[in-house]
């Protein structure tokens, strides 16, 4: 019994604010990652697929979400056309209004495809006397919470859940997990294995608010060999992000600030074009920042799909000392004409350009 763990997908993701024909680059950048996933697991052959949650971005996704989701599973049912898939709401996918299901659930209309997104579900699959109980997100805010069991008339027990196991405190979701053959969890960006047979699969793209903290992470799946227990991650390809380590540079020098800028960018293997980027920097003062050349700022933008330039303060100043430094850049911001602020706010102000 081959299973196939898919999360995250967040189709509709969108951020920085680059569009090319008329879509956001970033949410195609999910859809093709989507994409890649199914061709690789067309390679795979599994007897099932599961997607953990966050199938969508949010409740409601861009019509360019659901093609995305669709075109995927039809190119996976004509190649495997014997394959279930079974998936579950996640945070994301689930509306603010209990009695409204969602985008997800029209899903359930799709050929071998069945979509939890509200209360918990037992499909059994009997042709490989396999029984897989899907705990959307949902299922876990009411009382009680389920507390599903194996059964042990089937030959495999699975379980597919949005959010954390119930491991001492804190809270999660009761599960005796080691009676389960797997439990494939969501809500983690990260692949981890929690405990043998126990696995988050991690998101196919960085869809985090600050993708560079997952910059040296793969992205990817999870395939689940049930009779031997292996268990083996298959990276996707994506979008490249790049982290760059602080480096300092000194006040008052705008002129050291961009050439330290360009070395930096210059030392990025196959440079920053279309890249995710941030670069950190400590010691120049906000007004250095405005002081910055246009023209050779906005050439960087061009470039990279994102360009982040972070300024840290200064570890050397006591607590207090000064303002806080974004208040300090956006009143830097404000000696500089319109144009030149909004481009520099995109730039230096984290977020500014999502």
């Amino acid at each position: 019994m081959i299973v196939a763990h898919l999360s995250d997908l967040h189709l509709g993701h969108r951020a920085f604010d680059r569009t090319d024909r008329g879509q956001n680059v970033r949410e195609r950048d999910l859809a093709v990652a989507f994409s890649r996933a199914m061709q690789a697991l067309v390679e795979v052959a599994p007897d099932l697929v599961v997607v953990s949650g966050d199938v969508f971005d949010r409740p409601d996704p861009p019509p360019g979400a659901l093609v995305a989701l669709t075109r995927g599973l039809e190119a996976l049912h004509s190649t495997l056309p014997d394959t279930r898939v079974l998936m579950i709401a996640g945070a994301r996918d689930t509306p603010r209004r209990s009695e409204d299901a969602g985008a997800l659930a029209a899903l359930d209309a799709f050929p071998n495809v069945d979509a939890a997104t509200g209360s918990a579900r037992t499909v059994v699959l009997s042709r490989y006397s396999t029984q897989v109980v899907l705990l959307p997100y949902r299922s876990a805010l009411t009382e009680p919470l389920p507390a599903p069991e194996p059964d042990p008339r089937q030959r495999w027990n699975v379980v597919v859940a949005h959010g954390r196991l119930l491991r001492g405190e804190g809270g999660g979701i009761p599960l005796e997990e080691g009676r389960w053959d797997y439990v494939a969890l969501g809500g983690q960006h990260t692949y981890r294995r929690v405990a043998d047979r126990v696995v988050y699969a991690g998101a196919l793209e960085r869809v985090g608010p600050s993708p560079w903290d997952e910059a040296a992470e793969e992205k990817g799946f999870v395939v689940a060999d049930l009779s031997s227990g292996a268990i083996d991650f298959h990276p996707v390809a994506g979008r490249p992000v790049v982290a760059m380590a602080p480096t300092r540079v000194p006040p008052g020098d705008p002129e050291a600030l961009q050439r330290r800028i360009e070395e930096i960018t210059r030392e990025i293997p196959g440079g920053i074009d279309q890249k995710i980027v941030r670069v950190r920097l400590r010691g120049p003062r906000p007004d250095d920042l405005v002081s910055l050349p246009p023209g050779f700022l906005a050439d960087l933008v061009d470039r990279a799909l994102h360009l982040s330039v972070e300024l840290e303060d200064d570890p050397r100043e006591p607590v207090g000392s000064v303002a806080p430094l974004r208040d300090r850049v956006v009143a830097a911001l404000g000696t500089a004409d319109d144009e030149r602020a909004r481009l520099l706010e995109r730039v230096f102000l984290p977020g500014g350009g999502s």
